[in-house]
C-alpha cells in the first residue's frame, strides 16, 4: 500500500512538473531568433494575466467546473480569496491556494487513515502517534490563515496611514492645489501602502473612466472604513463645487481621535490581562512573607 501511495505521488508530480523543466521547439535556433522570441513573450506577457508554471495549475484554470469543485471541497471561497490577492498584489492565484489545500486535505486524509488503522489494530493511544495529525491539519489550514493575516495586516496599515496621509492633502488643498493634483502630489512623495495604492490611480482612472470613480472603487475594494468616509466625502464636494478643507480636517481630526482611544483601550485590555501575572509574582511571595514568620511560630511551639 506504501508502494503504490508513493508511486501515485511521483506520478502527480511528474504530470504538474514545472513548464519550465520542459524542452520545447522554442529553445531551438539561432542567437537572433531566440533574442526575438524572449521580446515578443516579454511584450505579450505584459499585456496578459500572469502563467503558472505548473501544468496542473494552467489545466484547472482553463475548467472553470474543475476548479470551482476544487475550491468547494477544500473550503476556499473564490471571490473573497480574489480580492484578498488583488488587494496584497500577490502574485500567486486563486488556482495555487486551492492546490495548496488540496495537498494539504490529502495530508490530512492519509493521516486520518494512518490514526485510525492504529487504533483499529488495538495499539495504544500516545500523543506521539497524533503529531502526524496536527501537522496535517496546520498544512491544511496554513495557506488561508496566512493569506488571511497578511490581508488583515495590510488593512491595518492602511487605516493607520490614513490620518497621516490626508492631513497632508488637506496642507495642499489650504495651499490652493485641487485635491485631485493634491492626492497625487502626496502620493508620490508618501512612503507607504496607502500612498502606493493611490499612486495607482492613475492607471485605475484609464480603466474607471475617471478619478473620482477610481478612488470610489479603491476605497470600496480595501474595506477600511475610514478611507471609505474620505473617499465618498470628496467625491461629494467635487460634485457639489465646494472646498474639501475643512471636511478632510473634521475626517483627519475624528480619526487621529479614535486611533488614540484604540491605543488607550488597547492599553487598558493589556493591563487587564497581565494582572493575573502580577497577582501570581507578586502576591506569593507576599504572603509568604506575612504569613511566614506566624507559621513558623507555630511550628516551633508544637
Amino acid at each position: 500500500m506504501l508502494l503504490i501511495s508513493a508511486l501515485a505521488g511521483v506520478a502527480v508530480l511528474l504530470f504538474g512538473l514545472p513548464a519550465c523543466l520542459e524542452k520545447t521547439a522554442a529553445d531551438e535556433g539561432d542567437l537572433f531568433g531566440r533574442l526575438e522570441r524572449e521580446r515578443q513573450a516579454h511584450l505579450a506577457e505584459s499585456f496578459r494575466r500572469r502563467r503558472s508554471s505548473w501544468t496542473i495549475v494552467r489545466l484547472l484554470e482553463r475548467r472553470e467546473r474543475w476548479l470551482d469543485c476544487l475550491c468547494r471541497w477544500t473550503g476556499v471561497d473564490r471571490k473573497k480569496t480574489a480580492d484578498m490577492l488583488y488587494r496584497l498584489r500577490s502574485p500567486i492565484t486563486v488556482t495555487e491556494v486551492a492546490l495548496a489545500k488540496a495537498v494539504g486535505g490529502a495530508v490530512l486524509l492519509g493521516a486520518a487513515l494512518q490514526l485510525a488503522a492504529r487504533l483499529y489494530s488495538g495499539r495504544e493511544w500516545s500523543m506521539l502517534a497524533a503529531w502526524p495529525m496536527l501537522g496535517a491539519v496546520l498544512a491544511f489550514l496554513l495557506p488561508t490563515l496566512l493569506l488571511e493575516w497578511a490581508d488583515k495586516r495590510a488593512k491595518a496599515e492602511m487605516a493607520e496611514q490614513v490620518p497621516v496621509f490626508f492631513s497632508i492633502v488637506q496642507a495642499l488643498v489650504e495651499a490652493g492645489m485641487p485635491i485631485q493634483a493634491a492626492v497625487k502630489q502626496a502620493a508620490r512623495r508618501f512612503d507607504g501602502r496607502l500612498g502606493r495604492e493611490l499612486a495607482r490611480l492613475e492607471v485605475e482612472e484609464k480603466r474607471c473612466g475617471s478619478w473620482r470613480k477610481a478612488l470610489e472603487e479603491l476605497a470600496f475594494r480595501w474595506e477600511v472604513d475610514t478611507l471609505t468616509a474620505i473617499a465618498l466625502e470628496i467625491n461629494e464636494a467635487i460634485s457639489k463645487g465646494v472646498s474639501v478643507a475643512p471636511m478632510l480636517a473634521v475626517l483627519v481630526e475624528e480619526q487621529v481621535r479614535q486611533q488614540e482611544d484604540a491605543v488607550s483601550a488597547h492599553m487598558n485590555r493589556l493591563s487587564v490581562r497581565l494582572l493575573p501575572f502580577v497577582i501570581v509574582m507578586m502576591g506569593v511571595p507576599l504572603l509568604y512573607l506575612v504569613m511566614g514568620p506566624a507559621f513558623m511560630g507555630i511550628g516551633a511551639r508544637l
